[in-house]
């Protein structure tokens, strides 16, 4: 990708796979990396967070580094993206407190989802609570299976199609 190569000698930028980069998340924290996924789901409410899953099927999280939404037309489709790597990792207490809360959360952030619509539909249609434990269930089973939960985002710069899946 052209538009992300830096002229700035300082700001070296990673090849790297998207299931490498999740492997070795602690070597890539605040790097500068360039990598590709399919695009699994652009957040309905804002457009500012986009689900890209690696070949192995993990996910990332893009974020855009301004106010730039991200193009519908991204869905389904394969992108490579440039930009900068954080992770977070959810705590026992942060897992606890959504389970207090019944809230269900965003597939792609793992945060409360925005989508007041679509939380509000489950709410009435009585699916609400189910979902909201599924939810917790499967936040820890990522954590006894890895001893964390590892949400990786990568606050994108530049990004582009490079093929179609859909």
């Amino acid at each position: 990708m052209a538009s992300c190569k830096s002229n700035n000698s300082s700001s070296k930028i990673t090849l790297v796979s998207a299931d490498k980069l999740i492997e070795n998340i602690d070597k890539h924290v605040n790097t500068k990396v360039e990598t590709e996924g399919r695009v699994a789901h652009i957040c309905g409410v804002d457009g500012l967070k986009l689900k890209l899953m690696s070949d192995n099927g993990e996910v990332i999280v893009l974020v855009p580094q301004d106010t730039t939404r991200f193009d519908r037309a991204l869905n389904g489709k394969r992108v490579r993206v440039c930009g900068i790597v954080q992770e977070t990792r959810l705590s026992d207490d942060y897992i606890n407190e959504k389970e207090n809360e019944k809230a269900l959360l965003c597939h792609v952030d793992l945060r409360p989802c925005k989508d007041t619509n679509w939380v509000n539909a489950h709410i009435e249609a009585g699916s609400a609570n189910d979902l909201a434990k599924k939810d917790i269930e499967k936040l820890r089973q990522k954590k006894e299976a890895k001893g964390y939960v590892s949400v990786v985002t990568i606050v994108a710069e530049k990004w582009e199609i490079v093929g179609n899946l859909d």
